[in-house]
């Protein structure tokens, strides 16, 4: 299955710009990870996240393994089991560990509206989501006819009757509902910014409280929110809340005391993922430096990271995905991967290459990439460096590499 030709030039353009994944169609370069996610969706998607329980999982990758790419591919996984889902991609001068009103606000900042439509780019934010959800429930663009659409009504009502452990956040998510529909403008914006965890004006607390909204998201407040989301979630009909944290590598040098304080909230978070929120699963991308330089500073947190072995089908319960052991061979893996972007290729620019040629490239070019880099960054380098390649003879003409042209390559 090949993906429609916009998005075979948007995955193209990313890949051979960047190397790294774009936010749409890894599905269709996906290899080497097949088993981790059929664990994953067996034991947790499509079971036990959904009868209520919870989960944490660290993926662990060096820079440019595919920690990212596999996020995507669980993120998507998850579209298909009904779940919300929030990405959060970390900078590389911030953490939201540091404050757990900062994690909330982390959450309902990257909470992803989605689109089924691959050409099309999601949405981001709780209120986005919120507002999205309404027209999935309805089927229809959201007027003061909705007011009186037996879904809607239906949704109020499973929404009135669900166990929240926040009245405030119930109510909140409630009123912005019937704001939205009545297009009051005023209302919506203090709504916004009170369900975002961002700071409130005294106006707005005015606004808020003629809505019966009292109360703000505060540091000792922020998780008890965080579980209100969790469950508001599944009052709103999803399986549950997939939180997706992708450090980008950041964890392996913050230092100091900023380390500690990160480490200490990071050993909550793990703790209240596991505990308290119903149908949530935390997932958090780090390098192996984290994993075990960091990590053995702190024992508590040490006590809850460590594995008598990496996460697999005989091992889910297992924290630690390991991205340096996935169902391929390096060799094999890159090779399939330059076998699935050779057709993309052909599809974003409306061309037929020679695939006997190309696939000859890829081999070439793996070799070559595995020789210069020993540790697993050489799949990124490998993917960024044979887009080119297929770009450059596409451009002139078609042959397979001698050596010396591959190393220049790289």
């Amino acid at each position: 299955m090949l993906p429609s030709q916009p998005l075979a030039r948007q995955i193209i353009e990313v890949l051979g710009s960047t190397g790294t994944p774009p936010a749409k169609g890894v599905r269709y370069f996906n290899v080497g990870n097949a088993s981790l996610l059929a664990a994953l969706d067996e034991y947790y998607l499509d079971s036990y996240l959904q009868d209520g329980g919870a989960a944490y999982k660290m993926v662990v990758g060096d820079y440019g393994s595919g920690k990212s790419h596999f996020l995507y591919c669980l993120r998507d996984l998850a579209w298909t089991r009904g779940f919300a889902v929030a990405k959060v991609d970390l900078s590389p001068v911030e953490t939201p560990y540091n404050d757990q009103r900062a994690v909330y606000s982390a959450v309902a900042r990257n909470l992803i509206r989605h689109d089924e439509d691959e050409t099309m780019a999601d949405e981001y934010g709780l209120t986005v989501f919120l507002a999205g959800t309404l027209e999935r429930v309805t089927g229809e663009e959201i007027s003061l006819e909705t007011l009186n659409h037996p879904n809607y009504r239906a949704l109020v009502d499973t929404v009135e009757g669900a166990t929240i452990d926040s009245l405030a956040y119930k109510q909140a998510v409630l009123a912005y509902f019937d704001a939205l529909i009545r297009d009051q403008e005023v209302q919506l914006d203090s709504l916004t910014r009170w369900l975002m965890g961002a700071t409130t004006t005294p106006e707005d607390t005015k606004v808020l409280r003629t809505l019966g909204v009292t109360g703000k998201i505060t540091r000792p407040n922020a998780f008890r929110m965080l579980r209100s989301l969790a469950q508001t979630v599944r009052a709103l009909s999803y399986s549950g809340l997939i939180l997706l944290f992708d450090e980008v590598d950041r964890m392996a040098s913050i230092g100091g005391k900023a380390e500690k304080m990160a480490t200490d909230n990071l050993r909550e978070v793990v703790d209240r993922c596991r505990d308290e929120l119903p149908g949530a699963m935390f997932v958090y991308a780090v390098p192996p430096q984290f994993i075990n330089d960091i990590v053995p500073r702190y024992p508590a947190l040490q006590q809850r990271l460590r594995a008598p072995g990496r996460f697999s089908r005989i091992n889910h319960f297992s924290p630690q995905i390991d991205l340096e052991h996935l169902d391929l061979d390096e060799n094999d893996l890159l090779l399939a991967i330059g076998d699935k972007l050779i057709p993309i290729y052909e599809t974003a620019f409306a061309v037929e290459l020679d695939r006997q040629t190309q696939y000859a490239n890829a081999a070439i070019l793996a070799n070559v990439a595995r020789d210069v880099f020993l540790d697993v960054s050489h799949r990124r380098l490998f993917v960024k460096a044979f887009v080119s390649e297929l770009a450059r003879q596409h451009a002139t003409e078609e042959h397979v590499l001698r050596e010396e042209e591959a190393i220049a390559i790289i």
